[in-house]
């Protein structure tokens, strides 16, 4: 078709955007709680190092077991149905956290947790993609992912301040049940008039997506990533209080400016990639400085140094996530048809890592050697810049390119 005689995008993606904003916003605000809670819950429910990592690490295991199916399911039957479902789910283990006295009983709460925030993950780009023309994917996968940095400074910068954890947890419940109201009442799956895509068996989906060499290295670059977002986030607030000396409210103020800082970076890193039209340049150079900043961030003198560095850190964290999050609509072997199922694989290793890293790699390795643990955190984000350098250009510049000559 004629560019020319495509219609104009419809306004009204602009509040799919905004609902989907605040549907992972919530997830994040309430998964990163316990983070700036650490110094409290802790000693409250006598947890060990690890088992707090796990714990920090929980609402993403429903994405590790539940991404590939939530995808391919929502390729069939739609991506609201799938993402209502599970925000039931959400809202009741958030709400009910306070009532946990042990680590099996917070585990499992923070499980449920995760629900709402792995099925819309794996569904993103798919959402997006009916809403947005190709050539803005990036920014609107930035817009939708600065929500997830937005949660983190929220929870990192409040929660100290709640005079109890119940009362953090309690208020964190509410909110997540207005927006699955929000969600249920205000979310289209595809503007009017747009084609409906094939329906296929779910085993399809699968075979496609899983012979496709790019959506596996994306996945494993997120993998690595999210790896070392989760290990220095889940972390740093209570590394300063422990061994720095820095109170509490302090400390998660200090650990939110690198949350501002990822939320300014996913918008405007995106943004850019857009405007020059290509996206590698801002996936390995951005993740090796990014690997030394982030162990730089540690060793700091506390201050005007360490705001600095954190903010940086930050943005360079920003950058590289929505770019790869874009990849199932991008691809030619993916698509709108596939681009569930993509979505829920790649989610599926990407919160793999989440999981596993810093609770079965990072923290066995380092123990309460925080010097090493940040260290080892900035490797993981580097191997992210090593697995990015194999995958294709696809940013708008050579789309027009293939475009021009194929015509």
């Amino acid at each position: 078709m004629n560019d020319s005689l495509k219609p104009a995008p419809s306004p009204y993606r602009w509040v799919v955007l905004i609902v989907m904003w605040f549907a992972m916003f919530i997830g994040s605000l309430t998964q990163f709680q316990v983070a700036a809670l650490a110094f409290r819950i802790i000693p409250e429910l006598q947890l060990t190092s690890s088992q707090f990592a796990l714990i920090m690490s929980a609402p993403m295991l429903p994405a590790v077991l539940l991404s590939l199916a939530a995808g391919s399911l929502a390729d069939r039957f739609g991506v609201k149905k799938v993402v209502t479902v599970g925000f039931a789910f959400s809202v009741a283990g958030v709400y009910f956290r306070y009532l946990a006295t042990d680590f099996t009983t917070l585990f499992s709460m923070m499980v449920f947790s995760g629900l709402s925030s792995a099925l819309l993950n794996a569904n993103a780009a798919k959402l997006l993609g009916a809403w947005f023309p190709m050539e803005k994917m990036g920014t609107a996968m930035g817009l939708y992912f600065s929500s997830y940095s937005a949660g983190i400074t929220v929870a990192l910068a409040t929660s100290a301040m709640f005079p109890s954890t119940k009362s953090a947890y309690v208020t964190a419940g509410v909110l997540m049940l207005f927006v699955w109201i929000a969600w249920m009442v205000l979310i289209k799956v595809k503007p009017v008039g747009a084609p409906e895509m094939p329906v296929m068996p779910v085993i399809k989906y699968i075979g496609v997506v899983i012979k496709s060499r790019n959506v596996w290295l994306v996945g494993f670059g997120l993998m690595f990533f999210m790896g070392a977002n989760m290990a220095f986030n889940g972390f740093f607030p209570n590394a300063l209080n422990a061994v720095r000396g820095v109170d509490p409210v302090t400390a998660g103020l200090l650990a939110s400016i690198v949350t501002l800082g990822t939320m300014l970076g996913s918008i405007a890193g995106p943004a850019m990639s857009d405007h020059v039209g290509m996206i590698k340049p801002f996936l390995a150079p951005v993740s090796i400085l990014g690997a030394f900043t982030m162990y730089a961030a540690w060793i700091v003198p506390i201050g005007a140094a360490m705001w600095v560095t954190l903010f940086v850190l930050g943005i360079l964290m920003g950058i590289s996530m929505p770019l790869l999050m874009a990849f199932p609509m991008l691809l030619s072997e993916i698509g709108p048809v596939y681009a569930g199922t993509a979505g829920g694989m790649i989610a599926t290793l990407q919160l793999l890592g989440a999981f596993v890293i810093p609770a079965f790699v990072i923290t066995p390795l380092a123990g309460t050697n925080f010097s090493m643990l940040f260290g080892l955190s900035g490797l993981c984000f580097a191997l992210l810049g090593v697995v990015s350098l194999f995958l294709p250009e696809l940013g708008t510049k050579l789309r027009v390119k293939i475009k021009n000559v194929s015509a």
